[in-house]
């Protein structure tokens, strides 16, 4: 199989306090993301969509046994500067994110932290050691 494409898919509780949280977080809506069952983002200089769908009716039989607990994967967003993650820590902790582990230095040399959002999905922010 050769996909054309690929997304990622969550399921949440509220979309619309999905679609504020990335918003106030400055990430871009995929479409008009005005349907109240559903949130999209893009991420990423490649526009990788992640969809927040809210649990429900909608997201049907097709994901019946899709739930939070089991196979979950934390995406890691690249930052270009410490500034530009200390600026995204204190966007989450304003709009009501969790800070996981708090910006600081690695063994490794990398800077970041890591975040949920308000229906526990998880997000790594990671500035790269120079070089990379």
């Amino acid at each position: 199989m050769k996909s054309s494409m690929i997304w990622a898919n969550y399921s949440v509780k509220d979309a619309n306090r999905s679609r504020e949280f990335y918003s106030k977080l400055g990430f871009t809506p995929n479409g008009p993301n005005n349907e109240a069952e559903l949130a999209s983002f893009k991420f990423g200089n490649n526009n990788f969509v992640i969809h927040f769908f809210q649990e429900g009716p909608k997201i049907g039989e097709y994901l019946s046994a899709w739930t939070n607990t089991n196979n979950e994967i934390m995406f890691t967003l690249s930052a270009n500067s410490k500034e530009e993650v200390l600026e995204l820590a204190n966007k989450v902790k304003e709009s009501c994110g969790t800070i996981i582990k708090e910006p600081n230095t690695d063994e490794q040399g990398y800077y970041g932290f890591i975040f949920a959002d308000p229906d526990g999905h998880k997000f790594n922010v990671l500035l790269m050691k120079e070089g990379m």
